[in-house]
C-alpha cells in the first residue's frame, strides 16, 4: 500500500508523506519500505514519541481506525531493509539495536542526555557526606526518621551532581528543596568558602512565579541561620530565559562553552521539559554544579517529543542510577479523609471503583460530578466568576481572582474544546451588558525572549489606545506590553489541561467529551484534578472517565536504554 493510499485513508498526514519522499529521494535506489518507515517515524514524533519501533502492530499505530491487514511489511525483513539503507548508514536516520528508527536529531538528543548524565557521575561529590557538621545539619534540617525520604533526597544531593526529587502535589517537594539548598550552602560557609550561587528554574513564567512563592514560604519552615536563608533565592525564572533563548526560538546563548554562572540549579515541574530543552540545560550546566530535578512523573509529559522525567525515573532501576531518585509519597495538601485528596490518589493509581464511589457521593462539597447536560449551568457559573475577575483593572487583584477558578478541557477544538467553551463564556458575559468587556484574560502561546514572555504565561488585555497587556514577571511584579508587540496568544476563559500544567487553582472544573477518545489518559485526568487546591467538579459521562483511567500515556523512546549504557 503506497503512502498516497495511506494518506487518502487518513492514516498519514501530508507532512509525514512529503518528508518521507524527500529523504527517500536522497538514495540511488528509493525503497517503499524505507519510505513508509520514515513517514511513520515523522508521525510518531509529532505525537510526542522520539522514534518508531519497527514491528509495532498496526492496531497500536492506528487504534481508532480500521486498518488493512497488509499495511505494514514483515518486521524482520523491514529491519533488514532499513539496516542496509544508506539513510541509516551515516545518513539522516538511525536504526538502533532494539529496532527503533529515529530521525538522527532525536537519537542524538537521547545520546547527549545519557552522556551528560554519565559524565557528571564521575565528578567529585558536592560534599563529604559523613562529616560531623553534615550529620548535625541533617538532624536539624530534616528532623525525624533517619530513613525519611526527605533526608534520603538530601543525601542524594550530597553524593551526586545530578539527582531527582519526585512527588505529587502537596508532598513537600519545595520544602525539601529549600532544606537541601540550605544544606549545600551551609557546607560552603562551614569551609569558609563563598556562598554558592543558586538558580531556581521552571518551564513557564507562571510555574516560575509559583516556585518563587513556594520557596519563600518554605524558608520560614526550615531551621537555618539568617546567613544561610539569605542565600536561598526567592525569585525563579524560566528555563528558556536562563539559557538565553534567541529570537528564532531554537538556539540558546548558554551552552557548554558559555555555561550558566551558578553552583546549584533547581529545575521544577520537570515533567513539562522536553528532550531538546533538557539536553540544552544539561549542556549549559557547569560540570561541578549540583543539579536537582524536581517533578511529578505521573503528570502529563511535555508537549514536544520525549518523556524525559518519566524516562529518568524508569532508568533509576538500572545500575548506577538507582540511588539518584527519591520519591515523596505522603501528601500534606489534602486531609486523608478529604474526598478531593482521595480522588487525586485514586486517579493516580487508576482505581476506577474508588473514583466512581467518590463521584457518586452527594455529601461531598470538594468533589462534584455532573452529567453532560449540566454543562450550560457550569458555563453560567464560569461567566459569573469571570464577571468578577474582569471588573477590576488592578493587576494584583486580577491575577489573584484568576487563581480561584479554572475550566479545563482536554481539547482546544471541538464541541467542548477551549475555543468553543471560551466563546460560550464570552457570549454570556456580553449578554449581561458592556460591563467588563474592555478586559480579556489571555494566555501567551509563543516564546518571546525579547519581551520576556513565554508560552503558558497569563496576561490581562485591556482595551485602549493602544490596547495593552499586563503580564506577571518572574519576580511577582507586573509589566505592561503593547498588545501589538505580543507573540501569538489566545483568550483564557477556558484552558487546556496542558496549558494549566504548572498552575494551581482553588476550584477546577474538568469537562469531558460524551465519547471516549485516545487522547484521554490517566495522566491527563490526574494532571487536571491535581490542579485543584480546594474543589474539583467533573462534567461528563462516568464511562468516559473509566475508559481514560484504564489508558496510560505511552511515549516510545530509547532514553532509558541509553542511560543504562552510559552507566555500565
Amino acid at each position: 500500500m503506497s503512502l498516497a493510499d495511506l494518506q487518502a485513508l487518513g492514516l498519514l498526514d501530508l507532512l509525514d508523506v512529503e518528508l518521507a519522499r524527500a529523504l527517500n529521494r536522497m538514495t540511488r535506489a528509493p525503497d517503499s519500505g524505507v519510505e513508509l518507515a520514515i513517514a511513520l517515524t515523522s508521525r510518531n514524533i509529532r505525537r510526542g514519541h522520539t522514534c518508531f519501533p519497527i514491528g509495532m502492530p498496526a492496531a497500536d499505530i492506528w487504534p481508532q481506525e480500521p486498518v488493512p491487514g497488509d499495511v505494514l511489511p514483515d518486521a524482520i525483513r523491514w529491519k533488514d531493509t532499513l539496516a542496509t539503507s544508506p539513510l541509516t548508514r551515516g545518513g539522516p536516520l538511525v536504526l538502533d539495536d532494539a529496532g527503533r528508527l529515529y530521525l538522527r536529531r532525536y537519537w542524538q538528543l537521547e545520546q547527549d542526555i545519557a552522556r551528560q548524565l554519565g559524565t557528571r557521575s564521575d565528578a567529585p561529590p558536592p560534599a563529604e557526606e559523613e562529616s560531623g557538621w553534615i550529620l548535625a545539619s541533617l538532624d536539624r534540617l530534616f528532623p525525624g526518621s533517619p530513613d525519611a525520604p526527605q533526608r534520603q533526597a538530601a543525601r542524594n544531593a550530597l553524593r551526586h551532581r545530578v539527582s531527582l526529587l519526585c512527588g505529587g502535589p502537596g508532598t513537600g517537594k519545595t520544602t525539601t528543596v529549600a532544606a537541601i539548598v540550605g544544606l549545600l550552602i551551609e557546607g560552603k560557609l562551614h569551609d569558609d568558602e563563598p556562598p554558592p550561587k543558586v538558580m531556581l528554574l521552571a518551564p513557564t513564567g507562571k510555574s516560575a512565579v509559583r516556585l518563587g512563592e513556594a520557596v519563600r514560604h518554605a524558608k520560614t519552615r526550615i531551621e537555618a541561620t539568617n546567613a544561610v536563608l539569605d542565600q536561598i533565592p526567592e525569585q525563579a525564572t524560566t528555563v528558556h530565559r536562563a539559557l538565553g533563548m534567541h529570537r528564532d526560538g531554537m538556539h540558546f546563548r548558554k551552552n557548554a562553552d558559555l555555561p550558566l554562572e551558578t553552583d546549584i540549579i533547581v529545575v521544577d515541574e520537570a515533567s513539562m521539559i522536553d528532550l531538546g530543552l533538557m539536553r540544552q540545560l544539561l549542556d549549559a550546566t557547569p560540570r561541578e554544579a549540583t543539579l536537582l530535578i524536581v517533578g511529578d512523573p505521573d503528570q502529563l509529559t511535555s508537549v514536544e517529543a520525549g518523556s524525559v522525567l518519566r524516562d529518568l525515573v524508569t532508568a533509576s532501576a538500572q545500575t548506577g542510577w538507582r540511588d539518584r531518585v527519591t520519591h515523596l509519597t505522603t501528601t500534606y495538601r489534602y486531609d486523608a479523609e478529604q474526598p478531593l485528596g482521595q480522588l487525586v490518589a485514586a486517579i493516580r493509581a487508576g482505581e476506577a471503583s474508588v473514583v466512581d464511589t467518590l463521584l457518586a457521593r452527594k455529601d461531598a462539597e470538594d468533589v462534584v460530578w455532573t452529567p453532560s447536560d449540566g454543562l450550560p449551568a457550569e458555563l453560567d457559573r464560569a461567566a459569573h466568576h469571570w464577571g468578577g475577575v474582569l471588573a477590576t483593572l488592578d493587576p494584583a487583584e486580577h491575577f489573584a481572582l484568576r487563581g480561584r477558578y479554572v475550566m479545563l478541557s482536554p481539547f482546544r477544538k471541538g464541541v467542548i474544546g477551549t475555543r468553543r467553551l471560551g466563546e460560550s463564556i464570552r457570549e454570556r458575559l456580553t449578554s449581561r451588558g458592556p460591563g467588563a468587556q474592555h478586559v480579556t484574560p489571555i494566555i501567551i502561546e509563543q516564546n518571546s525572549h525579547e519581551l520576556r514572555v513565554y508560552n503558558g504565561d497569563f496576561a490581562m488585555l485591556v482595551e485602549g489606545d493602544p490596547p495593552m497587556a499586563t503580564v506577571q514577571s518572574d519576580a511577582g511584579g507586573f509589566r505592561e506590553i503593547a498588545v501589538a508587540r505580543l507573540p501569538q496568544f489566545s483568550d483564557a476563559f477556558a484552558l487546556s489541561v496542558h496549558k494549566a500544567q504548572g498552575s494551581e487553582f482553588d476550584e477546577v472544573l474538568v469537562v469531558l467529551p460524551d465519547e471516549d477518545v485516545p487522547l484521554l489518559t490517566r495522566e491527563l485526568l490526574y494532571t487536571a484534578v491535581s490542579r485543584a487546591r480546594k474543589r474539583v467538579r467533573v462534567v461528563g459521562p462516568t464511562a468516559v472517565l473509566a475508559a481514560a483511567l484504564d489508558r496510560r500515556a505511552q511515549r516510545h523512546s530509547g532514553l532509558v536504554d541509553a542511560i543504562g549504557q552510559a552507566f555500565t
